[in-house]
This record gives C-alpha cells, structure tokens and sequence, in this order.
C-alpha cells in the first residue's frame, strides 16, 4: 500500500470511528457491534447493550453521514469485502475492523448448502428407518371390523390440496388410495371381493403403508393409514 492509499484508509477510518462513537453515544452505550452486508443493496444494523439498564438493542436506523462514511470506508479501503464488522468498545476508545470477502462468503454459503443437504438426507434417512421399524400387521380381526365398518363411513381427511390416504366402500368396491381435496380419484387398490380386501389389509402393517416406497419424503407418513387410525375409525364410525 502506498503512502497516499494509507493516508485515504487512515481518514476514512478515523471518520467512520468518529461516526460510529456519535451513533452508539446517542444509544446511550459503550459497546456494540456494526454489521454492514452488501447484497443488492447496503444492509446495516448496530447491536449494543443500553448502560442505564443493560437492555439490547438492535438499531437499524441510520442516519446519512453515517451511512456515507461506511459506504466511503468500503469502497476505498475495502472493495471486496461483503461483510464488515466493526467492534467497538467506548471504554478503551477501540474500533476492531474484521472482514469477509465475496469469496469467502460465496464459499461460507456453499458450504453451508451442503451441509444443510446433508442434514436433510440424514433426517430423511432416520424418519425412513422409523417408519419401516413397525412391521406388525394390522390382522384378521381388526381387518375385518374395518371392512364392515366402511360400508356405513370413510376414512379421509377433507381439505385442501393432500389429505393423505384414505380407505372406502364406493360402488361396490373396497378402495385404498391418496385423497386430494376431500375425494380419492385414482385407488391404488381397489377389491369387488370383500374377502381378498380383508385378506389384503390384514397382511399390512404401519411400514408397507407408510409411503416410503414414493421418491419424494414428503409424503413418507404424512397423514397415512396406520393402526391406530383404524381403530380410532371404529370408535368414531369415521376417521
């Protein structure tokens, strides 16, 4: 840096010191921290801690001198920085500058990215094995009692958009599938027969209709028939 570079970043510097020591004196603090991001646009916030009552505050008005003296600062003494905070302590009359370029904030929010994918296949991942844990299967006589049962009720949520998946008695037929908007349109199984139907939901368990066989996560358990759905249908002739 030459002497004329050190000589425009000693009095930005002290002028942008001089600005933040007025703003935090007006707080009524001694301490606080600046924070200013660049994203479209120059995001600024001032956190600090009130004397009188030792209360937080976080400001965000700012007023133009202020705001020209940390735009001035970034852009003669810090043109690739996207992030500068500057900690300032009243009592010991100290500005601690620190810095995070467009580099290192492009790699902090990749890095980031990924390790929020991660964390989303992992729990992804542990709800899948919860879900396929539970293997008992819901048997004859509770079979059979539902099947008797949706001959006088359905099992389905109604309201907008997924409502999970749904057992009824429609036309003559014993019909198991998703339900959307109230209504089941495509059954993924549908029985005439209602002893291949009792057959059929007997062999089941929470696992086989939990939906984990679908790509998509969001329908692993999301509002599924479960036993304890089914007998909640007995008790309440609906569910």
């Amino acid at each position: 840096m030459n002497e004329r570079s050190m000589k425009n970043t000693l009095q930005e510097t002290t002028l942008l010191n001089t600005r933040l020591r007025e703003k935090l004196e007006k707080t009524g603090s001694l301490k606080g921290r600046l924070k200013a991001e660049f994203t479209s646009t120059l995001l600024l916030s001032l956190s600090c801690i009130r004397t009188r009552d030792n209360k937080s505050m976080l400001v965000w008005d700012f007023d133009y001198p202020l705001q020209k003296a940390i735009r001035d600062y970034m852009e003669i003494c810090a043109p690739d920085t996207a992030v500068l905070e500057v900690d300032i302590d009243l009592t010991t009359d100290t500005f601690h500058y620190s810095y995070l370029t467009i580099a290192q904030q492009q790699q902090r929010k990749q890095e980031a990215a990924m390790e929020a994918e991660q964390e989303e296949l992992l729990r992804r991942q542990a709800l899948k094995e919860q879900l396929a844990a539970d293997t008992i299967p819901v048997g004859i006589a509770l079979a059979t009692k539902v099947a008797d049962a949706l001959l006088h009720g359905r099992i389905g949520h109604s309201h907008r958009d997924f409502c999970g998946m749904g057992l009824e008695y429609e036309n003559g037929r014993y019909n198991y599938g998703a339900v959307w908007d109230g209504g089941m349109d495509k059954p993924e199984q549908s029985f005439s027969d209602r002893h291949a139907f009792i057959d059929w939901l007997s062999k089941q368990s929470n696992a086989s209709l939990a939906n984990i066989q679908t790509e998509e996560a969001f329908y692993w358990g999301n509002q599924v028939i479960t036993r304890k759905r089914l007998e909640q249908f007995l008790i309440d002739g609906h569910a």
